[in-house]
């Protein structure tokens, strides 16, 4: 049988089965992913890959992995995958689309909420013994109803964010390579959309196009009290500049479901505001979807084996 290598516990065995029909499975079965080395050990003489985002498959892995014919990535995006490589050694390399964006939608939304009414930081003042009695000036947030959101990135989660803000009253605007049809929000160019958004979501793919294109440059446009939310690519803000840009109050503050690396560094200044909310990368984090993603994946190695086509390729 065909050797293939699971680099994480899927979320129900029921889908462990069905590849032990098809397949010799090896699952790694620890809470951390394998490091690179025990990665490409366990990869050897392996078929297909079942990998997750936090798995570098780069050309010195692939030039160690020669039996590899398809790597189905537990994932939206692929950038943990050299993919022109991977093609060049004729290896299909697959991805799990759609089953994701509203899940990810909806942690958007959250974020603004959370944001909007201050909720972190007056938990944290709960806990610091700093709430008194009632004062009409204390934590004071912004109103969500009739504000301006702004979407960098008009894709699929994009278009599911700017959806529901659309439902909450909130004017919706967007930037993208082009103006798209149907799109339920105004296009600007990427200038205009900074200087008039409240609230700023980033929807983009992480690529060498957009990999620190977020800078302080852009943080400057934007109004002082105006709110970046990030659930795509923790590499696509220049985390730096971002840091930069809370403490000089360019920006009024940020929530980040990614961030540059994964896990955050304790250590990093953006722990440390209270006006920063960092959750650990949770946008696909329901049993429901986490069931679907891994359920995706598995058809597509089965069906590359038995049908010789993947419907998820991406190279």
């Amino acid at each position: 049988m065909k050797k293939i290598f699971i680099t994480r516990m899927l979320p129900e065995k029921s889908l462990i089965d069905d590849l032990e029909k098809y397949f010799d499975v090896d699952v790694w079965g620890k809470d951390y992913p394998p490091s690179y080395e025990e990665l490409i050990i366990r990869s050897k003489n392996c078929w297909g890959l079942l990998t997750m985002l936090t798995e570098k498959i780069d050309k010195n892995f692939i030039n160690k992995t020669q039996s590899l014919k398809i790597i189905a990535n537990m994932a939206v995006g692929y950038d943990n995958i050299d993919i022109a490589f991977a093609k060049k050694n004729n290896i299909v390399v697959t991805n799990t689309p759609d089953v994701l964006t509203n899940s990810t939608a909806e942690l958007t939304i959250a974020l603004i909420f959370l944001m909007s009414k201050r909720l972190s930081e007056a938990n944290l003042a709960i806990h610091k013994k700093e709430w008194k009695e009632w004062n009409p000036t204390w934590m004071l947030g912004k109103d969500i109803n009739g504000s301006t959101l702004g979407i960098i990135g008009p894709g699929k989660i994009g278009f599911a964010v700017a959806s529901l803000a659309k439902k909450l009253n909130m004017q919706v605007s967007y930037s993208g390579k082009k103006e798209k049809k149907r799109f339920p929000g105004n296009f600007l160019n990427l200038n205009e959309l900074l200087t008039t958004s409240d609230y700023i979501s980033v929807h983009l793919p992480l690529n060498n196009e957009t990999k620190y294109f977020l800078n302080y440059q852009h943080f400057k446009k934007m109004k002082s009290d105006a709110i970046l939310i990030n659930t795509s690519r923790g590499k696509i803000i220049n985390q730096l500049d971002l840091e930069k840009a809370i403490i000089n109050k360019t920006i009024g503050g940020a929530a980040l479901d990614v961030t540059d690396p994964e896990p955050l560094p304790y250590s990093s200044k953006l722990l440390m505001m209270p006006n920063v909310f960092i959750s650990p990368h949770l946008g696909s984090a329901t049993k429901k979807t986490r069931y679907k993603m891994a359920k995706l994946a598995v058809s597509n190695l089965i069906s590359f084996s038995t049908k010789g086509r993947a419907p998820n390729k991406i190279n």
